[in-house]
């Protein structure tokens, strides 16, 4: 059974031939269609499969991400209204909340778990998904590809909304609670974020998943 060009799960190439994690069985490489599967001749296990999504979609993802960005940074996040004492939050205004009463160390991490690093990895994997487009040098893409990988176990949007919306329920039996425009931009970017890392993730082999490319070996196309 020939075997997608692009691995999914692990499966060992060694020069022309992929082994079955699970019995040891040898392999042929040889691409598939997208949406294809590969199952192993002898066990029947799942050597692999070829992504409907390419480095095109993901390019695409990381790019609406950014759009998204600029309006979640600087459009209200929420609107707090008591006795007609309005007061409007931004994304970073948790953050700054945290350092004016003295925790420092969870207003950092909070910002760099909700805001700076989902911003920088939306830059880093840009680069690393322009070059095809332009060019980078090799030493260039295994920093970039390094950093992506450094920078997604941080970037924590998603644990970010998830507390916004735990402070909303809390605060509704208080006061009047508005969700501003900012929120759901943010929402949107971090499904830009998710979606953009795992077709980035879907379109490279296995072996580039737990480490950076070699000098020299081809970016998969």
């Amino acid at each position: 059974m020939s075997i997608p060009l692009f691995p999914h799960i692990r499966a060992a190439p060694v020069g022309n031939v992929v082994t079955c994690r699970l019995c040891g069985q040898d392999h042929r490489p040889a691409p598939l269609r997208p949406g294809d599967r590969a199952l192993c001749t002898r066990c029947g296990a799942l050597l692999g499969r070829c992504s409907r999504i390419d480095g095109d979609a993901a390019l695409a993802f990381t790019l609406t991400g950014f759009l998204l960005a600029i309006p979640a940074v600087l459009l209200p996040f929420v609107t707090v209204d008591k006795l007609r004492s309005e007061r409007v939050g931004y994304l970073v205004t948790g953050a700054e909340a945290l350092w004016d009463d003295g925790m420092r160390i969870l207003a950092t991490w909070v910002l760099l778990c909700g805001t700076l690093a989902p911003l920088l990895l939306l830059a880093t994997l840009a680069g690393l998904l322009a070059p095809p487009k332009g060019g980078w040098p090799a030493g260039m893409q295994r920093v970039l590809w390094r950093s992506a990988h450094a920078l997604e176990h941080w970037s924590m949007p998603e644990v970010y909304v998830l507390a916004v919306l735990v402070a909303f329920t809390k605060l509704g039996t208080l006061v009047n609670v508005t969700v501003g425009l900012g929120f759901w931009c943010y929402v949107a970017m971090t499904v830009m974020i998710y979606a953009a890392w795992r077709s980035f993730e879907f379109g490279l082999p296995h072996a580039w998943r737990t480490r950076p490319p070699p000098a020299g070996e081809p970016k998969p196309s």
